[in-house]
């Protein structure tokens, strides 16, 4: 009976979690109604990471590259500003509120 009763919590344990849960894949609940919002739809986690990997991956190789990778429009701008911007963008999209969930799943099973 013990068993049962304990597993029973930490299912609700589980699900106050994922119903608190803010972030990109989260509830619409945690959006900040003070800021400007900008969205876009990922279809899993899987897809996140691919869309996170593929941003580095830019970043890497405007660093690299020998070309100034820039726009016309924006010659007052260097390659290092720019992957700066980009590398702000990744940070603010990486799935913080879904790791801290996923450890918190992994400790109560």
């Amino acid at each position: 009976m013990k068993s049962k009763r304990k597993r029973l919590k930490t299912l609700e344990e589980i699900q106050q979690l994922r119903n608190n849960l803010s972030g990109l894949l989260g509830n619409n609940r945690s959006i900040d109604p003070k800021g400007n919002n900008v969205t876009f739809e990922v279809r899993d986690n899987n897809h996140l990471l691919m869309l996170i990997k593929s941003l580095l991956e830019v970043c890497t190789f405007a660093l690299d590259g020998d070309g100034m990778m820039l726009s016309p429009a924006n010659q007052n701008v260097s390659k290092e500003e720019s992957v700066v911007q980009v590398l702000e963008l990744i940070l603010s999209i990486l799935p913080d509120g879904q790791m801290y969930f996923l450890d918190q799943l992994d400790e109560k099973l």
